[in-house]
């Protein structure tokens, strides 16, 4: 995180508060394309990689992250208005984020704004190494407008 920190110059002014704010370690981020005034839990769903079929992830949950860079690549990086296949994934490996998405939805990102939620963190509970969730309905603190140029650098670009 220090090195983020250390070429904030380059980043946006909402980049760069959005950075300052995770450097805390007081807040959690949502990402999202839309506007909200609260987050109401959700019923997650990840792909069965095994049947090819989306499966229920755990008991309905406002779903956030740690890492600043992660909602604002869920925010712009998305389905909305994709036509044709696409994939998209993030994680951490090696001790860094990764970031991965096919081409179309890195195109589409070009022409959208995202919204980051910016939330207390002691509303949430940690559920993994990047995902944090919590049970009840949440008021964002703050949000973050970004953009196509706010993204991660190290996007990897998959293949449909």
């Amino acid at each position: 995180m220090q090195e983020k920190i250390n070429d904030i110059f380059k980043y946006s002014k909402n980049k760069k508060r959005l950075l300052e704010l995770e450097e805390s370690n007081k807040f959690v981020f949502h990402g999202s394309y839309g506007d909200l005034n609260i987050l109401h839990p959700k019923q997650g769903y990840n792909l069965n990689k095994n049947t090819n079929v989306m499966e229920k992830d755990g008991d309905p949950a406002v779903f956030a992250t740690n890492f600043s860079e992660i909602a604002i690549f869920r925010s712009l990086i998305n389905k909305q208005n994709i036509k044709g296949p696409s994939c998209s994934y993030f994680g951490i490996k090696k001790g860094h984020l990764y970031f991965a998405a096919t081409q179309n939805l890195i195109d589409a990102a070009k022409d959208k704004t995202g919204k980051i939620y910016v939330l207390d963190k002691n509303k949430f509970q940690p559920r993994n190494n990047i995902e944090v969730v919590s049970y009840q309905s949440v008021s964002p603190i703050e949000a973050v407008e970004v953009d196509f140029n706010d993204l991660p650098q190290n996007i990897e670009i998959l293949q449909r």
